[in-house]
């Protein structure tokens, strides 16, 4: 006979004639499903995502897999969350702020598997509520710049530390944080140290956690080609550390979200891995500039600034003001970060675009030429794109 859902893991093991302590603890599904014995055996044997997963695998499948994914209203969450909704799992998006910010997320998945939920970093039940559901939760929280109420390290070391230690608390089986290339807590820029101490604290909760580490990311309301043509547009000039010999390594935002949902496809495979993720080949600043001078026919020039006085003009130009400058794109981090060569070093342990036989997209590609449209002199569609 069908038996109603049982909403302790007591009244399951009562059914099953089975020990309650030789089954997990994590035994969550919707309370209006009614199961018969053998599917609550398969339940147990297999796990949830094996009884909800339905379809042929497109977005208008279901996978069985809850995600929340922390930022996902940022750059970079936004393809995450599309890549996740691509392949039938259900997303949980926190937000803060306007609710708004999160309707371009509603159409990356099917009816009912984009879930916003309003949350804040400060109140634990909000994160709670968040995750109690969820079989994986992706940390993609970050400032750029320090606010009064979010210096970097409220934001990612102790933000970081709650949501590992609530979803730990929730049953949450994987967790995925994202941090960025070379962190380490020797690095010149407080925003760089601030992401390795948030791995330190995640993995405390996490030793199996997957940390992604991407070099400067790149790709429409990214930090890298708009930070150059919105300065150049504005001033007539970009400053650069040096002649502009320093290496970046820019990564595209779709390559990092199509990694970031084959690990939360593959929990074992990738259990405990960090990943660094960087662009086909090592690039020198000066390159990168002059080509986004030349595609988009701006009368702007680089101006070569020593190395130490680039933080004091990247702190200049990131000034925030209200009204004028509210979000700033320019920070301090930004110069300390190209001084350094922020490309993939070479790490035992440590997972590339290679071992994963993926092959990045190049900077230089349409990819990089798409972003690069908004800024074009006389407008995208001006004869000077068209005729030598």
């Amino acid at each position: 006979p069908t038996q109603s859902y049982p909403t302790r893991r007591g009244e399951i093991c009562n059914i099953l004639n089975v020990d309650q302590n030789s089954v997990p603890d994590l035994l969550r599904t919707p309370k209006k499903m009614r199961f018969t014995k053998p599917v609550l055996s398969l339940w147990l044997q297999s796990g949830p995502s094996e009884l909800l997963s339905r379809g042929r695998g497109g977005r208008s499948s279901v996978s069985g897999v809850v995600a929340t994914v922390f930022g996902a209203t940022g750059f970079l969450g936004r393809y995450v969350v599309n890549q996740l909704g691509m392949h039938g799992t259900q997303v949980i998006t926190p937000w803060r702020g306007d609710g708004l910010n999160t309707r371009h997320l509603k159409l990356m998945g099917d009816l009912g598997q984009i879930v916003p939920m309003e949350f804040s970093l400060m109140e634990e039940e909000s994160i709670r509520n968040a995750v109690k559901y969820s079989d994986v939760v992706v940390n993609m929280i970050g400032k750029h710049f320090e606010t009064r109420n979010f210096p970097f390290k409220k934001a990612h070391v102790e933000g970081s530390e709650a949501i590992a230690r609530i979803s730990k608390e929730c049953g949450v089986e994987q967790f995925v944080q994202m941090s960025t290339a070379n962190a380490s807590d020797k690095s010149l820029s407080p925003w760089v140290k601030s992401k390795y101490e948030a791995e330190q604290v995640v993995r405390k909760y996490y030793p199996d956690a997957v940390i992604i580490r991407p070099t400067d990311v790149f790709g429409h309301e990214d930090r890298l080609l708009n930070r150059i043509c919105s300065t150049m547009f504005k001033y007539g000039f970009y400053p650069m550390a040096g002649e502009g010999n320093h290496f970046l390594q820019p990564v595209h935002s779709e390559d990092v979200a199509k990694v970031i949902s084959a690990v939360i496809r593959d929990p074992e495979g990738f259990a405990g891995a960090t990943l660094v993720l960087g662009g086909p080949n090592p690039v020198k600043m000066r390159e990168i500039v002059d080509w986004a001078i030349e595609e988009t026919r701006m009368v702007a020039m680089p101006i070569v600034t020593p190395e130490k006085l680039l933080p004091f003009v990247a702190k200049g130009l990131g000034l925030r003001l209200p009204l004028v400058q509210p979000e700033p794109i320019w920070s301090k981090d930004n110069a300390y970060i190209e001084i350094s060569d922020n490309i993939v070093r070479e790490e035992s342990g440590v997972l590339t675009f290679k071992d994963l036989e993926i092959v990045p997209t190049d900077i230089f590609s349409d990819a990089g030429e798409e972003v690069l449209r908004a800024f074009r002199r006389g407008g995208d569609r001006s004869s000077l794109f068209y005729v030598e």
